[in-house]
């Protein structure tokens, strides 16, 4: 990269250097992090050493930083105490890495580490990418970690062969241990734009990189790391997977980052919420559409499109799949009575939110303000024409989808997005749009059905026999709310209707499942 500059930090690159470290280490190792507090700290205390500490520059961009300080290996007896170097953090720009911005830094700083009279360099760093430069782990020079003893990451280069004479137990300065108040991380971060913490299993990371699904097509993945989309593929060990633990849009990953074509997938992280529906061109099958949604945005507009019974449906997969469902009544503007439908999503269940809005003339568009909290992932669902493309583009800020206007006579809406996709919103808001599907089935969610009409669950918990059917029964409960006014008939005809059609797709699921596995099992015994 001829245009990359390595250089010495001034006052008024410190804002981007610390911008640029958050970045770098951002969930890598838990939630957030606190190596931007270090470096913003360390330039303060006595051991730094701003001599030998550079940043990279490129195309006037702080990309890199490398920060000196001295520490010190004391013997067992701590009679004898040796001033060594050691860097930390070095970081690099994540949608920077592999552009050798890492080993220009170090080019250029070691040389002068070592004219600098210190007998070496005690580090706790990558041990994949060290060792190229020379560096052997501690284990090889008696030099352990007060904490840790010995471990692959800690790692140390010689800078004279005076180094053979140093020994015993390695101490940074005390800086190092004054970053670890969760307070003062969140009050400093603060300063920086929002980026959302993400408490993991797949942490602590190494040469892997954490990313998150936006698109999915076929066999081909889009991942969404930073500002970036890139183009990715499964790891070949997917491919004996079931369908379910495959990524979705809104997956987080863990990946190997390729800048010369497609990257890997190698992992999928644990997930908070997980939406599926059966698959209307196939029998038995469940489509996997969503996951770590927050929200569950249900939009049906004021027109022909309204249906209760639809509406029903998308609450209880929402609820099923762990997320809050909120119904938005678009096109509120075109309908006279819209509190009588208010009131009629909001009886459906006590777990349900319900809006009336016009995103053309941004009438109740504050309303979901509430929502719109810096982390959150939106999901938004409904039929083609309900608005749903119009509604992200209010609520983004800018005209980021297409939009369509709706056929006339029928109010029924053209396709304006035709796959799932994941977009970010300046302010760290997340939306993922989905294409509009008129008819949505049941499987699998008879909790979400439960939750949905929670009112008719305890009703049926009241009746005077446990395996009444409603029917004939004496001292049936709901027999009796529906004769005294309280449930209505179409209510408690679309509970059973839809529970019966969740445990015929789902028989039809898991018999396919056992068909599947059983095919997977069988074919496995004749490779060979």
């Amino acid at each position: 990269m001829k245009n990359l500059i390595i250089r010495k930090e001034t006052p008024n690159d410190y804002f981007g250097t610390e911008h640029m470290t958050m970045r770098a280490f951002w969930n890598l190792h838990g939630p957030g992090c606190n190596e931007h507090l270090l470096v913003h700290k360390l330039r303060s205390a006595k051991e730094y050493l701003p001599e030998l500490s550079r940043v990279a520059e490129l195309d006037g961009k702080i990309v890199g930083a490398i920060f000196y300080s001295v520490a010190t290996v004391k013997d067992d007896d701590h009679e004898h105490e040796h001033e060594v170097l050691t860097f930390g953090p070095l970081a690099v720009e994540p949608t920077c890495v592999n552009m050798g911005i890492g080993a220009a830094l170090l080019k250029e700083t070691l040389p002068l580490a070592k004219a600098s009279g210190y007998k070496g360099i005690v580090i706790c760093g990558e041990p994949e990418y060290y060792p190229k430069h020379g560096f052997k782990t501690c284990d090889n020079f008696d030099i352990h970690h007060p904490a840790f003893g010995n471990a692959d990451a800690f790692m140390a280069l010689p800078l004279s062969d005076s180094f053979n004479d140093v020994h015993g137990l390695f101490y940074e300065a005390l800086v190092f241990e004054q970053c670890e108040d969760e307070k003062e991380i969140q009050d400093f971060t603060e300063k920086f734009p929002y980026y959302k913490p993400l408490k993991l299993s797949c942490q602590w990371l190494h040469a892997e990189k954490l990313g998150r699904i936006s698109s999915v097509s076929k066999n081909s993945y889009t991942i969404r790391f930073w500002e970036q989309e890139i183009p990715a593929k499964l790891k070949g060990s997917f491919y004996e997977k079931e369908a379910d633990e495959l990524p979705v849009v809104g997956d987080y990953v863990t990946f190997l980052y390729n800048r010369q074509g497609e990257s890997t997938i190698l992992s999928v992280c644990d997930r908070s919420s997980f939406l599926q529906r059966p698959d209307q061109a196939k029998t038995g099958v469940m489509q996997y559409m969503v996951a770590n949604v927050d929200y569950c945005f249900i939009v049906t507009s004021l027109n022909e499109d309204y249906s209760y019974n639809r509406i029903a449906r998308y609450v209880s997969i929402a609820l099923q799949g762990g997320s809050t469902p909120v119904v938005i009544l678009t096109k509120s503007d075109l309908c006279n009575n819209t509190g009588r439908y208010i009131r009629e999503v909001e009886q459906m269940s006590e777990k349900v939110k319900v809006h009336a809005i016009s995103a053309l003339y941004g009438i109740g568009i504050d309303e979901l303000e509430d929502y719109l909290i810096p982390g959150n992932t939106i999901c938004l669902m409904g039929s083609s024409g309900a608005g749903k493309s119009t509604l992200i583009n209010s609520l983004m800020g800018e005209e980021i989808m297409k939009t369509s206007s709706i056929r006339e006579g029928d109010d029924k809406g053209r396709h304006t997005t035709t796959i799932r996709r994941l977009m970010e919103s300046s302010k760290g808001v997340t939306f993922i749009d989905t294409p509009g599907m008129r008819e949505i089935g049941m499987a699998n969610t008879q909790e979400g059905i439960d939750d949905t009409f929670a009112d008719i669950v305890e009703l049926e918990c009241m009746c005077k026999f446990s395996n009444c059917r409603h029917e004939t029964e004496p001292g049936c409960a709901v027999k009796a709310a529906i004769e005294r006014g309280d449930l209505s008939p179409e209510r408690y005809e679309l509970y059973r209707n839809l529970g019966k059609e969740n445990t015929r797709n789902y028989a039809k699921k898991k018999e396919i499942s056992k068909w599947a596995k059983a095919y997977k099992k069988g074919k496995k015994s004749f490779d060979y």
